[in-house]
């Protein structure tokens, strides 16, 4: 018992990094803690843990340029088929799509699917396109009359994908952002239609820059704003 109570105050000294004492935390707590979620850098700046100078250092270290972050993220060459048996590979993704992952037996696999279905004319009208990766062969029937590509998640797909199969596999159904030659944005274990419309234009500005030599490494965060 004195164990778990000792683990308790030590969890909640940890949030507020001053429940324990006055004295202003060092800025490696700081940073720690802003890694762990348990404070904010703009509550840090608040209460005068940090100054402006080093909120602007920390973020201007955190800022990846667009084309950096397409090269890094950039997911392998694969050799898949559609459900209709069509050969589909790398180079037959749009440069702007909502790549996702779907277990159809899963009980919220027909909500999220419907959601892009609804979704789908408005993407392809502002130039995007969404991709199914369908991650249960055994369940096909919701995709019978999908109105985008239906992929076989094949041992080649997964291995373009193995750096990303803690969030493939670790969740039922998932989405995230294809820009360029990489998964871009932040992973989506639900989705809203009118929003998947609304980001395709954003997106398509990041191709844009990159493609016009424009990129000034702005699109990183609002990428990360954009997707919360």
């Amino acid at each position: 018992m004195k164990k778990f109570t000792g683990a308790v105050i030590a969890a909640l000294c940890m949030v507020s990094l001053t429940a324990c004492g006055s004295k202003k935390p060092s800025l490696e707590e700081v940073e720690k803690s802003i890694a762990e979620g348990n404070v904010t850098v703009e509550d840090a700046l608040e209460k005068g843990w940090v100054t402006q100078e080093w909120v602007d250092d920390y973020y201007e270290e955190r800022t990846i340029p667009a084309a950096d972050k397409m090269t890094a993220n950039a997911i392998d060459d694969f050799e898949t088929t559609t459900l209709s048996g069509e050969e589909f590979t790398k180079e037959d993704i749009p440069s702007v799509t909502f790549f996702t992952f779907i277990d159809a037996s899963d009980k919220d696999a027909q909500a999220f699917y419907d959601e892009l279905t609804s979704a789908y004319e408005g993407v392809k009208e502002n130039g995007g396109e969404i991709i199914v990766c369908n991650k249960n062969a055994e369940e096909i029937s919701m995709f019978e009359d999908a109105p985008f590509p239906v992929l076989e998640y094949n041992d080649s797909l997964k291995k373009a994908t193995e750096k990303y199969a803690d969030m493939i596999e670790g969740m039922p159904s998932t989405g995230v952002w294809y820009v360029g030659e990489a998964f871009y944005s932040s992973w989506s274990a639900k989705v809203v239609a009118e929003e998947l419309v609304k980001e395709v234009e954003f997106y398509k500005n990041i191709v844009d820059e990159r493609n016009n030599g424009t990129d000034d490494g702005n699109e990183a965060t609002a990428a990360a704003a954009i997707m919360g």
